[in-house]
């Protein structure tokens, strides 16, 4: 494997994880926001 092919690799990793991150934060955003609404109620 080149360091070429070893940066493009971390490279998508990162991205990826980053993206799941992401994905997990409005998660819990929205598990918040069904929890706080169904407490107000």
């Amino acid at each position: 494997m080149t360091s070429e092919n070893v940066a493009e690799h971390e490279a998508v990793e990162s991205t990826a994880t980053v993206s799941a991150k992401a994905v997990d934060d409005q998660l819990i955003d929205e598990l918040v926001s069904r929890a706080q609404a169904r407490a107000c109620s």
